[in-house]
């Protein structure tokens, strides 16, 4: 069993019907970046119709920071910030990875069932994506959010907690090696381009010192925003 493939048991919310699904999937993946803590990352991003910020060009004078959360539960969360001139805007991306052994068909889908139950989304793209010997259906929608967020605010909260004013990469909190779970952010402007990794509070044992537990509770704030309410039985 690959290391991805390991992961992916970890990450199955199991819910409590299986409905059926038919899906249209694209094209094959030629696979996203070698690099380990971009290989579904770099799969989603393409699912979405968009490009890897580390290959984006952006004119002088804009910047756009992604900040990616991945914890033990789906979905994901990717957070995408745009800052033109003195307009910023943001939206927040919904994302998970569904292994299959077959075909893409035969991928589980009670991920995308708890999504749909439990998050306010757009429509979900799907796309058949493969790294080495793993076989995926990377999946992704955009949140829609209650209420407007104030991105102006967000942005300044993730610049102080996890970018370098100077526009240097920051120091990781995380040297472990287990690049797949915790908070990664990305940023560009112009041609500079950068990336930091940091620990979040973990569900066993102490949360671990440093910015990714800021940037967790962040996040999982307006992760909450998308979420639809509970329906209330009527007796």
């Amino acid at each position: 069993m690959s290391r991805l493939t390991f992961a992916a048991s970890l990450l199955l919310a199991v819910s409590s019907s299986s409905l059926a699904q038919q899906a249209t999937f694209t094209a094959n993946d030629t696979g996203p970046a070698s690099d380990a803590i971009f290989e579904t990352k770099d799969a989603a991003i393409a699912t979405a119709g968009l490009v890897p910020l580390a290959k984006t060009q952006l004119p002088k004078g804009e910047r756009e920071v992604r900040i990616w959360y991945s914890g033990f539960g789906n979905p994901q969360y990717l957070v995408i910030i745009r800052q033109k001139g003195a307009n910023i805007t943001g939206r927040l991306m919904l994302w998970w990875d569904q292994y299959y052994e077959s075909t893409p068909a035969s991928a589980d889908v009670r991920v995308d069932n708890f999504v749909r139950r439990g998050y306010d989304c757009g429509p979900i793209s799907k796309r058949d994506s493969h790294f080495d010997e793993d076989r995926w259906v990377s999946s992704i929608c955009e949140a829609n959010l209650k209420g407007s967020p104030d991105w102006k605010a967000f942005l300044s909260e993730v610049e102080a907690h996890a970018l370098s004013q100077s526009g240097d990469v920051a120091p990781a909190d995380d040297q472990s090696g287990d690049e797949n779970w915790g908070i990664t952010v990305e940023r560009r402007s112009g041609a500079n381009y950068g990336v930091s990794h940091y620990h979040t509070a973990l569900t066993l044992g102490a949360p671990e010192p440093g910015r990714g537990p800021k940037l967790q509770g962040m996040v999982g704030d307006l992760a909450a925003a998308s979420k639809r309410e509970p329906v209330v039985a009527q007796h």
